[in-house]
């Protein structure tokens, strides 16, 4: 396998504006689907062959990552790979998805957990594998707030799991020492990790994603008025008609000041 894995959220107007028929317009929600919220690349084909991270009970390994917008998380998906070559141990993982301790200094994983997975490593030596984890929390992953992926493991050494590193690109990481204390995070060599999750807000007009329609969704529109073709709801095409125009303005109108429930 040599390619990347996908598994496959009351202004007043003046006169101008005033003239739009905002009642008029009547759009229905589109179907909520999973999009990639945060994608390494695979373990393979980089110039240092297959490497990763040790996870066992001297050493706790996570990755940092910051969603664009709101989402509700769907799955987790981590390649690893197993010290053991003879199939005899496939060692248990601990996943956790965790806040951020930020004292203004350090960025570590924090102490609150939002969901826990575990898994045993399913491949038998170094044939990384991509571990699958659904949600069944779902919890709310806020725009511009960072979590940890955090991978635990009592697995002594030569039969634990080891956490596939990406075959290019950096992320961040930290990992803990001897004592079982989070070293300062930073950027570098970063996991392979795909996370995905569903658009928290399905509220007509919410062009940025943040659960609510106000200015900033109103100037993304603006900026794109009169596109033609190729325009979508992330620029502001709220019906969806291939172009941004007076309709999608009266839609993100009808819903100025709203928030996701």
């Amino acid at each position: 396998m040599s390619t990347k894995q996908r598994r496959t959220g009351r202004i007043r107007l003046g006169a101008t504006l005033g003239a739009v028929c905002v009642a008029a317009v009547v759009l229905a929600a589109p179907a909520a689907k999973a999009e990639i919220i945060y994608e390494t690349e695979d373990p393979f084909g980089g110039p240092f062959g297959l490497w990763g991270y040790d996870v066992f009970i001297y050493q706790s390994v996570g990755l940092r990552f910051t969603p664009e917008r709101h989402y509700t998380l769907d799955r987790i998906s981590l390649w690893f790979m197993n010290n053991d070559s003879s199939g005899q141990h496939h060692a248990l993982v601990s996943v956790t998805l965790r806040d951020d301790d930020n004292d203004g200094e350090v960025s570590i994983p924090g102490n609150i957990v939002y969901e826990r997975w575990t898994f045993n490593v399913s491949t038998v030596g170094w044939d990384p594998v991509l571990e699958v984890m659904d949600s069944a929390e779902h919890p709310l992953l806020q725009t511009g707030v960072n979590y940890w992926i955090v991978c635990e493991s009592d697995s002594p050494p030569g039969v634990n799991g080891v956490w596939n590193i990406a075959s290019e690109g950096l992320g961040f990481m930290a990992n803990t020492d001897l004592n079982g204390a989070w070293y300062p995070g930073g950027t570098g060599a970063v996991t392979c990790t795909i996370v995905e999750g569903t658009r928290a807000s399905n509220l007509i007009g919410d062009i940025d994603g943040d659960c609510d329609v106000d200015l900033a969704d109103l100037a993304i529109l603006l900026s794109n008025y009169g596109t033609p073709g190729g325009a979508g709801p992330d620029d502001g095409d709220l019906d969806g008609d291939g172009d941004v125009d007076l309709a999608d303005l009266a839609a993100l109108l009808a819903n100025y000041g709203e928030e996701c429930e």
